[in-house]
């Protein structure tokens, strides 16, 4: 039985999601990025983990109970990528109806930096987002493709990643079954704060 949008819509109430999101100041590179007082060496690895995802498109409300982000840090001078993600996991992931959804990341992230450090908060953007989502019933599949804006807070040393006040940064692509619920050229809101660990304290200037 397919179930339109707007009887989903009806039955299930979309979350509000609240920016965290520093605005974007746009300043010229380079930015300097320390690891532990050192803006010297090789890129170090890192850990960030995740409580509670949400993530909507048009009329629905998704959420993983919680994440996981490896990848690198590159200290010293830059003005490509601060840092790589290179995997992610996302546990807990509820479709409508009960399915549980895996998302599998499909390329590496880049985490770019946009603008100044302002009281410790650095704007940025996660670039080159790629993704597959699916169930494990083969009734729901699609790609999400993009970038997602965020910001790196050195003084909690937390990475937020925010999408909510441009959307149509990150869209649905490929999409097969998923009831009419979600359909290709939906854009895809991300909402997530990662505590960064494992790795010495991360410092920004510009």
């Amino acid at each position: 039985m397919t179930i339109s949008r707007r009887s989903a819509a009806t039955a299930l109430s979309a979350a509000a999601l609240l920016a965290a999101t520093a605005g974007v100041a746009h300043a010229g590179p380079p930015w300097t990025i320390s690891i532990g007082g050192s803006s010297t060496g090789t890129p170090v690895p890192f850990t960030a983990t995740s409580g509670t995802i949400e993530w909507t498109v048009p009329g629905m409300n998704l959420t993983c109970d919680s994440g996981t982000a490896e990848g690198t840090i590159h200290p010293g001078p830059t003005s490509g990528p601060a840092a790589i993600v290179t995997s992610t996991t996302f546990n807990g992931c509820m479709f409508p109806l009960g399915m549980e959804l895996s998302v599998v990341q499909a390329s590496d992230w880049n985490v770019n930096l946009t603008g100044d450090n302002s009281g410790g908060v650095t704007p940025g953007e996660i670039t080159n987002v790629n993704a597959s989502v699916s169930d494990a019933d083969g009734l729901c599949s699609f790609d999400v493709t993009g970038s997602v804006a965020s910001s790196f807070d050195e003084n909690t040393q937390q990475l937020t990643a925010d999408n909510t006040g441009s959307p149509t940064n990150l869209l649905v692509s490929d999409v097969n079954g998923c009831f009419g619920l979600v359909l290709a050229g939906d854009p895809l809101t991300f909402s997530a704060t990662y505590d960064v660990d494992q790795v010495a304290a991360v410092t920004i200037t510009n």
